[in-house]
């Protein structure tokens, strides 16, 4: 049976007391040190469900002692009145900027795609008309007294190539690795991957807070460090459950490993490929990507694709300035939540955040146009 579910944790109080020291009255404070909650899913296994968890933990700040001065009060492991528990939370707005859930796990799908070619052979043959042109333009350039910007040529010329040529020298290796990632598709319901689509980090601090002004001054420093780690799923499992012979898995890795993909979804990969401008298209969207996501030339689907992401937080006070006679322990925390939310390949389209690579390649671009 399934059944969807939501748990909560509470952690056990600290604290200590305040002693009024006239008539020797005590007064008792407590604060929290966290909590914790979780929305999931039981009784579905192996399925994966969407799922919610978030965790708080406090070290608290106490402060014990009494002014040597005319004391009035006394405190023993007295919490602070500002623990800062809102510095602990995590600040998404301030990580770099993180992919869709759908980009994100369309990518990993065609990444991980046993039909993916090492290098597509046809869009290679293609690609050849271009080289005599390449050779007359590299020429011509050189005999130049102002070279023209060579970023493009090289991002979609001369690099593309040779990382092409390298591929095809290597076909046996990849052969081989292909053949046992066919197999792994027919064992323990399917072949499983991993791959991690984001990773980042933010750092801020506050040099102005007041831990304590009641009977005694507390003041110092806060830091937070925000990190965020994102990572997609997948199971491949095949079309039917028969493993093929030996010999036909070795055959259809030899073919899939340099594209020659017939499939519909294949034979659009090679022609989008071959368009020009496809890679300008790709930089807004993922049509490209999708395609080589949905190619099937060995008879694989995926199923139970899953996005997860994980944020921390962890902050961190220190103690500058305390009032004579009282003695201090800083506070500390983590503030933590867990993600999973399920998805499948599709098309996205956005305004990305370019790489220098992107920004490069597009800047020539610009300039070579300008001359």
């Amino acid at each position: 049976m399934v059944l969807a579910r939501h748990r909560v944790l509470t952690l056990p109080n600290e604290g200590g007391t305040i002693e009024y020291l006239p008539t020797h009255e005590v007064t008792p404070r407590t604060v929290s040190t966290g909590w914790a909650n979780m929305d999931d899913t039981i009784g579905g296994y192996p399925a994966p469900y969407p799922m919610f968890a978030e965790r708080f933990t406090l070290q608290p700040g106490l402060v014990s002692g009494a002014p040597t001065v005319f004391p009035v009060y006394k405190m023993v492991n007295y919490p602070w009145d500002n623990q800062g528990v809102e510095a602990s939370h995590c600040l998404d707005s301030a990580l770099p900027p993180q992919p869709s859930v759908a980009s994100a796990v369309t990518d990993v799908v065609a990444r991980t795609n046993p039909s993916r070619p090492e290098v597509s052979v046809p869009n290679f043959l293609f690609e050849l008309k271009d080289i005599p042109e390449m050779l007359h333009l590299k020429g011509t350039s050189h005999s130049r007294k102002h070279v023209s910007n060579s970023a493009v040529e090289q991002n979609f010329g001369w690099d593309l190539l040779f990382q092409d040529l390298r591929r095809l020298t290597d076909f046996t290796s990849q052969v081989d690795k292909r053949v046992v990632e066919l197999k792994a598709l027919y064992r323990k319901g399917g072949m499983k991957r991993r791959r991690t689509v984001y990773s980042g980090s933010h750092l801020d601090t506050d040099l102005t807070p007041t831990f304590q002004s009641f009977n005694c001054s507390v003041s110092g420093g806060r830091s937070r460090h925000t990190t965020c780690i994102a990572w997609v799923t997948v199971r491949w499992k095949p079309d039917y459950p028969d493993m093929p012979s030996a010999q036909d898995l070795v055959n259809k890795a030899r073919l899939v490993v340099h594209g020659w993909d017939f499939s519909s979804s294949g034979l659009a990969s090679v022609i989008w490929e071959a368009v020009p401008w496809s890679w300008f298209a790709d930089y807004f969207g993922n049509l490209g990507t999708y395609l080589n996501a949905t190619r099937n030339a060995v008879g694989a689907h995926p199923v139970d694709a899953c996005y997860m992401k994980k944020t921390t937080s962890r902050w961190n006070t220190w103690v500058t300035s305390v009032s004579p006679g009282f003695t201090t322990r800083p506070a500390s925390g983590v503030f933590e939540t867990k993600s999973r939310v399920l998805s499948s390949a599709s098309l996205t389209a956005s305004m990305p955040f370019l790489s220098t690579r992107q920004l490069v390649t597009l800047s020539s671009i610009a300039t070579n146009l300008s001359r």
